[in-house]
């Protein structure tokens, strides 16, 4: 879907890949699934807040299966920007990363 819409992705398995990423160059946005091995999406949120400051860090938005009452609050809470449910729609993913562009 990212090529779809003119994006070139990179891919990390895990959180700690998310961290090195981001260590290696800097990202506009990062799509983090919250549900990762390793170190989870959560975890990885807010060490890239602990670590880099607001001007450096990338965007964070959150990707998961869990859309229960509360789990956008607690995904923002920890450090991510928005939130986005799986099964991800293409429109919705346009509409999302436009608003950060």
């Amino acid at each position: 879907m990212l090529n779809k819409l003119g994006y070139l992705p990179d891919v990390a398995a895990n959180g700690l890949e998310v961290l090195q990423a981001i260590e290696r160059q800097p990202y506009d946005i990062v799509l983090m699934d919250v549900q990762m091995p390793e170190m989870d999406g959560l975890e990885a949120a807010k060490k890239i807040r602990e670590k880099w400051p607001e001007s450096e860090r990338p965007k964070i938005i959150a990707i998961t299966a869990y859309a229960l009452h509360g789990d956008r609050e607690k995904c923002l809470a920890a450090g991510m920007d928005d939130y986005i449910s799986k099964p991800v729609k293409l429109e919705e993913l346009q509409a999302i990363l436009g608003s950060y562009s």
